[in-house]
């Protein structure tokens, strides 16, 4: 099986699983229609500029050195900006002030951001060595302590151009279960965790939070529907058949970029893996602070009592 389709990550997963074909496409590269206006790119450039900023913030550095990581970070055109959802680069300092604000009047007060080696454990990467030479990476925004009480809290960051949040979107995410992997190295004793997702909705400028409880039976679960994941994987590669799911050929208000080319060959799609690209993939790996094989992972699980 070609390597690129072995790369896993909470994001892929999504898109495997609302068409098998796009993703497929997706990981061999093949041309895609350039659909992405303006008001995309900003989007994204918004989101990584406030989940920047508040981290920074959490590190305890100045506004000016705030203010400094989110430019240093923001791909989009400086002065480019999406009206309708209110987002800009001039909105994602205003999103970031409103943070530094929160921290002012003792928002969090009573947690501490943990360090690893002497650097602050946000953006800690994680790579896990599944069968078959799948891996599956990951980053986690950013690891707190209680203060108190001692107890660990992952701080998951969000941007929404919605007014209103429900709570179903998030609580059974898979991406949160498998930050147990970075706690499992960092702590191993726990037996549960917290994940407080703090969401800022740049409509009306305000941030809603929502904690969740993870438990390590939950994590249980997820290694197996992974597990399956891979072997869904396999099959389609055994049958040469990556399914379409026209349920996704539009989604958030836009035709998907294989919409006309989707149905052709792959092999007209796309080209051969060389040994550079597996080179760089295999170079990659490497730079992950935190590696961890499914075998390490089940005797983890088992040591817990799941």
């Amino acid at each position: 099986m070609d390597t690129r389709l072995k790369q896993l990550s909470y994001s892929s997963l999504l898109n495997l699983h609302a068409c098998p074909r796009k993703w497929q496409l997706d990981r061999l590269q093949a041309p895609r229609e350039e659909s992405e206006d303006i008001s995309s790119s900003v989007t994204f450039a918004y989101g990584h500029s406030v989940g920047q900023g508040i981290q920074s913030v959490m590190e305890g550095k100045s506004e000016s050195q705030v203010l400094m990581d989110m430019f240093l970070i923001w791909e989009a055109n400086l002065l480019a900006e999406n009206p309708k959802q209110n987002k800009s680069f001039w909105e994602s300092v205003i999103a970031v002030q409103k943070f530094m604000a929160m921290r002012e009047q003792g928002y969090l007060s009573e947690w501490e951001l943990v360090y690893i080696d002497g650097k602050p454990a946000c953006e800690l990467s994680f790579l896990i060595h599944l069968p078959d030479g799948f891996k599956l990476r990951g980053f986690v925004d950013a690891v707190l302590k209680n203060i108190l009480t001692g107890e660990i809290m992952v701080l998951e960051l969000k941007t929404t151009s919605s007014y209103s949040i429900n709570a179903a979107t998030y609580k059974n995410s898979a991406q949160a279960i498998g930050y147990s992997i970075v706690l499992d190295n960092l702590f191993p004793d726990i037996s549960s965790y917290e994940v407080l997702y703090l969401i800022y909705k740049s409509k009306s400028r305000e941030y809603e939070q929502l904690p969740f409880t993870k438990s390590y039976f939950q994590r249980a679960l997820w290694i197996r529907e992974l597990l399956l994941d891979i072997e869904v994987i396999k099959m389609y590669e055994e049958a040469g058949i990556y399914p379409m799911r026209g349920e996704s050929c539009y989604h958030f208000f836009r035709e998907c970029e294989y919409i006309y080319t989707c149905m052709l060959g792959t092999d007209k799609l796309t080209d051969p893996l060389t040994q550079e690209q597996e080179e760089k993939i295999l170079l990659g790996h490497e730079d992950y602070q935190i590696h961890i094989t499914i075998q390490d992972l089940i005797v983890s699980q088992l040591s817990k009592g799941y």
